[in-house]
């Protein structure tokens, strides 16, 4: 369930005064002096710096604070960074669910791991403007995994955590401090964001293992009602023979944390994440869900199944529908099967959850989420899975967009690619992914509409997909060209989208489906 890497984005360089530096370099305290002088000359001789994380370069400003020369994004340049580039900003979208850093703790998170991004010397100004939908967030830095960069979630920042306040289900008190009451599901969106589950750079591979890390990782920034998250999180090693004694030591040391504490309404629950591998109600027994890399199933309190048979009614399909292909494979064994999971998404289960006097355990609130199988980046349907198959494959840098916000109220977009040529043949920052079902009525066609002439006001263009056709033979259209591709294989792909009959490529809406 790897993806494989693509070749990554020019390395993490910058040229101050006519020197070409690493980030690390700049980071380095032993070469602060040297620095500092080369920013002397940017800021004396040139007026600027220059980032060569793209193709082409660009322009930093040199800002002098507290006695320091400082590097900082040129004004409405943020998109154009490379999204892993310490410089990267898109303050069209941040994550609503979980408050953005404040650039005091991205500095004292850069003190605290050693894959740290541009710091002291030369600390890039973080800003984040909130908005109704969103997720992007100021830049982490990345990690090496087997020679490729990975995103690296947050280490435990030596400011405070932000605080957040879950509303849990026949508990009233909460944390003071807090912004907010969240439910499961927005605590559970959020944490996906903050942890880059939703987004893609192509230099970067994933399992479940990675997925895993990095939820750990966010974990250790964030506080929920007054607890360290990490000790609240559960999120099971991924399975492996040789790990079988270890995978149930976790699990005994997961129960036993539960059986810990008061015996009151107001003792905390535990948040246990891990893939769903089937749901049951039998007879006369509570319903239980049955996960992936653990043996033991979690029971379903009669609240947790009502909100999920009333909320999540197409991840509980998509569980029943993935069973069915697993029992058909599994039946038809050794012959030319269709390998599980290769076009529907897999199902993400989130549960607060309780143990009961017998060592049972179950959850008192659950949420589901459909994910892509391979990169676990939300997916709602098959249509979806395709789609960032198609990206993956392409070697595009991209990101879904979540949101609590009906359909019919949406300002934002569900897909982003980054770094492409627009339809007029130009670069563009980025560029809206939009899907569309055959039939859709006609006010949520005029809401799409609407959402794509306000992004063709900020330069942003929109990719329109209508799947048609059966299942068997269904393809992705050709998507916007990369900016890195070369001019006749891009004017090539442009002339493919155009002539294709279920996409179309526009700033605005599409003319081709109008109704």
């Amino acid at each position: 369930m790897t993806t494989t890497a693509q070749p990554s984005s020019l390395a993490a360089r910058l040229m101050i005064g006519g020197r070409v530096f690493g980030q690390r370099e700049i980071d380095d305290l032993e070469h602060i002096a040297e620095v500092q002088q080369a920013m002397v000359a940017a800021r004396e001789r040139f007026g600027h710096a220059l980032c060569l994380c793209r193709r082409q370069p660009l322009k930093l400003q040199v800002r002098l604070r507290e006695s320091k020369f400082h590097l900082a994004v040129w004004p409405h340049e943020g998109p154009l960074h490379d999204s892993e580039c310490a410089f990267f900003r898109d303050d069209l979208w941040s994550n609503p669910n979980i408050t953005p850093r404040t650039p005091e703790q991205v500095r004292a998170q850069s003190h605290a791991t050693n894959d740290r991004p541009v710091a002291a010397a030369s600390s890039p100004t973080v800003r984040s403007t909130p908005a109704p939908q969103s997720t992007l967030r100021p830049r982490t830095p990345s990690a090496r995994v087997n020679g490729h960069a990975e995103p690296t979630a947050p280490a435990t920042p030596s400011t405070e955590r932000r605080s957040l306040a879950l509303a849990i289900p026949g508990q009233r008190a909460i944390s003071e401090g807090a912004d907010r009451r969240l439910n499961l599901k927005n605590l559970a969106m959020g944490l996906w964001e903050e942890a880059d589950l939703c987004r893609w750079h192509p230099s970067w591979t994933r399992d479940w293992g990675r997925a895993r890390y990095q939820l750990m990782r966010v974990a250790q920034t964030l506080e929920v009602n007054g607890v360290a998250m990490e000790e609240l999180l559960f999120v099971p090693r991924p399975f492996r023979e040789s790990a079988r004694e270890q995978l149930n030591a976790d699990w005994q040391g997961f129960v036993a944390s539960l059986s810990m504490g008061r015996r009151d309404a107001t003792r905390p629950l535990r948040l246990l994440v891990a893939p769903v591998r089937s749901f049951s109600v039998p007879a006369n027994q509570p319903p239980v869900m049955h996960l992936r890399h653990l043996r033991h199933p979690v029971g379903l309190s009669d609240a947790a199944l009502e909100f999920l048979r009333n909320d999540c009614r197409t991840a509980l399909r998509q569980l029943q529908a993935n069973d069915n292909e697993a029992r058909i494979n599994k039946a038809i064994e050794g012959k030319a099967a269709i390998p599980y999971g290769k076009r529907n998404p897999e199902v993400m289960g989130f549960f607060l959850v309780e143990v009961n006097s017998r060592g049972g355990v179950f959850a008192r609130a659950a949420w589901l989420m459909n994910v892509h199988p391979r990169s676990f980046i939300p997916a709602n349907n098959p249509n979806a899975v395709l789609l960032v198959d198609a990206l993956l494959d392409n070697g595009h840098a991209f990101q879904r967009i979540l949101t609590d916000v009906q359909p019919m109220k949406k300002v934002a977009p569900d897909w982003l690619v980054r770094h492409v040529i627009g339809p007029n043949g130009q670069t563009v920052a980025r560029a809206a992914l939009d899907v569309l079902d055959r039939g859709s009525s006609p006010e949520y066609m005029q809401t799409r509409h609407a959402m794509a002439a306000s992004l063709a006001a900020k330069g942003v263009p929109t990719w329109t997909w209508v799947p048609g056709g059966s299942w068997a033979e269904r393809r992705v259209p050709a998507l916007p060209p990369r900016d890195e591709q070369a001019a006749d294989e891009a004017q090539h792909r442009l002339q493919e989208i155009s002539t294709c009959a279920d996409a179309d490529y526009q700033f605005g809406p599409s003319p081709r489906f109008s109704n």
